[in-house]
């Protein structure tokens, strides 16, 4: 069973929200790993953790319920299609490098990785979110070309 452009446009919608609220808790914890705060620190990395691991489940769902619509929708799909499989891989050697750092090692380092990144991803959803999941692209209409349906 397909799922309708809408419900995927939901669906991915949803999963950034998710995001969002994650990033932001780790986000609220940085000043205070900076400052050396070894409590905070260990606290920020587990769950910078487990947004890692949550990030990279939602970029498996994007290929597998995104990507492949996308491809198809319109003339662009195919671009659209290469720049989430770029970003995809770029930020997955970012999760593998955040993943290994150590907060405790070197706490502005790790504070600033980790800004970086969520700072990235933000502005990446965001532009995903008008590039890719406009209600203008992920259309449920048929679109009729030379008088048969695509």
């Amino acid at each position: 069973m397909s799922l309708a452009n809408s419900k995927i446009r939901k669906i991915v919608l949803v999963e950034h929200e998710g995001l969002r609220i994650s990033l932001n808790a780790v986000g609220a914890l940085l000043d205070q790993v900076g400052a050396g705060n070894k409590e905070a620190a260990q606290s920020a990395k587990a769950q910078l953790n487990e947004l890692l691991t949550t990030f990279l489940r939602h970029i498996e769902h994007e290929e597998r319920i995104l990507e492949p619509v996308l491809a198809e929708v319109d003339a662009w799909g195919p671009q659209r299609k290469k720049a989430m499989d770029e970003e995809h891989a770029l930020q997955r050697g970012q999760i593998t490098r955040l993943a290994s750092l150590d907060p405790l090692a070197d706490p502005k380092r790790w504070v600033s990785e980790v800004k970086a990144f969520t700072s990235e991803l933000l502005v990446d959803m965001a532009d995903e979110e008008k590039t890719c999941l406009s209600p203008n692209v992920l259309r449920d209409d048929v679109v009729v070309v030379d008088g048969s349906s695509e």
